[in-house]
């Protein structure tokens, strides 16, 4: 967007004459039609009907003195603020419209999203949008972009648990630290990520060397499930597995004992 004041006010709906005519009230007021006209540049033959389009709005107002009508601007402020209330009062009834008129998916389907900045924008949004309980895993180059909305998330009561191979600054959030295997580490480059919200929704996103980063959405039941089991459950096998000892070789079936070495970063069973 430009630094124009022009080019914001058509942003918000303004004709470039509105927005001429609102800026030159700004700098000079009350003043007649014929002034603002000279003032602003709009033409005299249009000044009348733009003044009525910037008192329709609320952006302006007619002044009577000396039996001449001139015009004011309403304060910036209170124009601005009047109208960010219409607007989120208009988009807060259109989310209830809206959603009443959304069908329900027949399949739980899962989406895909291509590129690092666009997974971690998913990622804020689910974070936002969270109300009771957060699980994720990332690693400390995911956590600048994420720490503004997950500091939100503890301020409003959202239970925050956060998986990290190595200890995070992040107040309120309860940290765990689950150290994963070289060959994992390995495989990824700087994006690493398993989002849980509210057992609702899972964000599983990953960026392996040379290609781009990628990551999949789903709200399905059993997906989520599945997700969230793995975050939390985890992080427990290697402190189970030295409880066992020895014992682990009897109880884990050999053509498994290679998986459970990969996923500990040990060869000690294989």
């Amino acid at each position: 967007m430009e630094d124009d004041p022009v080019d914001k006010l058509m942003a918000l709906g303004f004709s470039e004459y509105e927005a001429k005519a609102y800026l030159a009230l700004l700098r000079e007021n009350p003043v007649t039609g014929y002034q603002l006209s000279k003032l602003s540049g709009v033409p005299r033959s249009m000044i009348y009907e733009v003044i009525g389009k910037l008192i329709a709005r609320g952006a302006a107002m007619s002044l009577r003195q000396d039996d001449v009508t001139r015009y004011a601007p309403i304060p910036p402020d209170e124009f601005l603020d009047n109208l960010h209330r219409e607007h989120q009062a208009l988009v807060n009834d259109l989310k209830r419209d809206l959603s009443s008129l959304l069908a329900a998916p027949d399949l739980e389907l899962v989406w895909n999203i291509e590129g690092q900045e666009n997974i971690l924008a998913k990622a804020e949004e689910m974070i936002r949008q969270a109300e009771r309980e957060i699980y994720l895993y990332l690693m400390p180059a995911a956590v600048p972009e994420l720490r503004a909305a997950l500091t939100d998330a503890v301020r409003k009561g959202v239970k925050v648990v956060a998986y990290s191979p190595m200890p995070l600054d992040l107040p309120g959030v309860q940290v765990v630290v689950a150290p994963v295997s070289e060959e994992a580490q390995d495989r990824v480059e700087g994006l690493w990520l398993i989002l849980v919200i509210d057992e609702k929704e899972v964000l599983i996103g990953e960026q392996l060397a040379t290609l781009q980063a990628r990551a999949s959405w789903t709200s399905s039941p059993l997906l989520v499930f599945i997700a969230e089991h793995h975050l939390r459950t985890d992080p427990y096998l290697p402190q189970i597995l030295a409880c066992l000892g020895e014992r682990a070789a009897e109880i884990i079936r050999e053509e498994d004992r290679e998986l459970f070495a990969r996923a500990m970063g040990s060869h000690l069973m294989v």
